[in-house]
């Protein structure tokens, strides 16, 4: 695993000077920018050509880092406890720490793979898939298209990764669970939850 730690640190320090990274995470490859910098996140809407009405989720290290740009209630907090690390993004009030063209509220997952979760080790990064927006998961780098790859300032080649299932997107509101994208975690096991 010596070669994939290697660029895992040099993906850091792309990222740490607001670069793109192409990422393998647990279920697809994704980009990978500091989603604490405008700029960054910019850079990220521009290679994958995305509409800036969508937002931009993102994958923290831990619970303790998402406080620093979530404002968590206890109920959102044991979502986390029982689901994290794992296939749920929790969308939660963002803090001032974040920048405002990442999303309107701060969207974000602990994710289960090693290259993710290492590289979330400096902050927050972006989660979105390596696509042009509308085009298909990519499941190798052989997938990505050119145009998005010219963009990118770091590729960690992981080979062909096992197609896993998107994560879940859902909100702890006060009147109960919304789910925005369903996935392997379903509404009802949140609601056992909350």
């Amino acid at each position: 695993m010596g070669d994939i730690e290697k660029q895992i640190e040099e993906a850091k320090e792309v990222i740490e000077e607001d670069g793109i990274v192409v990422f393998p995470t647990e279920t697809a490859y994704g980009i990978a920018a500091d989603a604490t910098s405008r700029v960054a996140v910019e850079k990220v809407y521009e290679a994958k050509k995305r509409p800036r009405s969508k937002g931009l989720t993102a994958i923290v290290d831990s619970m303790e880092t998402a406080e620093r740009y979530a404002e968590l209630s206890d109920r959102e907090r044991k979502v986390i406890e029982e689901f994290m690390p794992g296939p749920l993004t929790l969308v939660a009030e963002k803090k001032n720490s974040v920048p405002d063209n990442l999303n309107e509220d701060f969207a974000f997952r602990i994710s289960s793979g090693e290259v993710a979760d290492k590289l979330s080790e400096i902050g927050p990064i972006t989660a979105t898939s390596a696509n042009i927006s509308g085009n298909d998961t990519s499941y190798s780098i052989d997938d990505i298209s050119n145009k998005l790859l010219e963009k990118v300032d770091y590729v960690i080649d992981a080979g062909t990764l096992n197609k896993g299932p998107t994560s879940a997107i859902a909100a702890v509101r006060e009147d109960g669970v919304k789910v925005f994208r369903e996935g392997p975690i379903k509404k009802k096991e949140i609601e056992k939850i909350v």
